[in-house]
């Protein structure tokens, strides 16, 4: 190989790795990033009213990561332990800066007829909910049933006890309304949970 030639191929593996390590560089140093969760699909759209009578919807928290959950007050269970664990999380958030402005919680009865407007409030306050940023939703039984079910989420009332076998799943939606994660049984963390809301949110 002659001078020429060596310096020539010499040139051109220096400049590959520059353009290597500029690409590396770009995606760890906030090019692009991976999104942190993939997508499972859209979130179902919906209007239920709040404890204040005002009307919910996913289009209205556009820009916002928001955590859903369904629910019944009179849960014997899950539910409270659940409740809690979201309580733990929005202080998490609330220390982060961004609960009600860039991250909320939905809280969907599916039992309407026993979780009144002032029931669902008396449970918000047990939980030390704050409004701006924790919405505990009410609707008619059969319109909250089709809402859980594009969630897939399923329950079914006990004719004896009167109380819901359901599923009990958080799921994370992002700014987008789309679905990016659901929490089950073995990670229902506020630890955990409230981190990933954040990776969402700095994505």
């Amino acid at each position: 190989m002659g001078v020429w030639r060596k310096h020539w191929y010499k040139a051109t593996m220096v400049a590959v790795s520059v353009v290597l390590l500029a690409a590396i560089g770009y995606v760890y140093l906030g090019g692009e990033k991976e999104p942190p969760f993939p997508v499972q699909g859209p979130a179902s759209p919906f209007t239920l009213n709040d404890t204040t009578g005002q009307p919910v919807t996913m289009e209205t928290t556009t820009g916002q990561v928001k955590l859903l959950y369904f629910f019944f007050g009179n849960c014997p269970d899950v539910c409270p332990p659940t409740s809690h664990m979201l309580s733990r999380v929005q202080d998490r958030l609330v220390e982060e800066g961004v609960f009600g402005s860039k991250a909320q919680i939905f809280q969907v009865t599916i039992d309407p007829e026993r979780d009144t407007v002032e029931n669902l409030t008396k449970y918000a306050s047990n939980m030390n909910a704050d409004p701006n940023g924790w919405k505990f939703l009410r609707g008619e039984v059969e319109e909250t049933k089709s809402i859980a079910e594009d969630y897939g989420i399923f329950y079914e009332q006990d004719k004896e006890s009167g109380f819901y076998i359901h599923s009990n799943t958080v799921i994370m939606i992002d700014q987008d309304n789309q679905i990016r994660k659901r929490y089950n049984a073995d990670d229902l963390d506020d630890e955990l949970i409230a981190k990933d809301i954040m990776k969402l949110i700095n994505s």
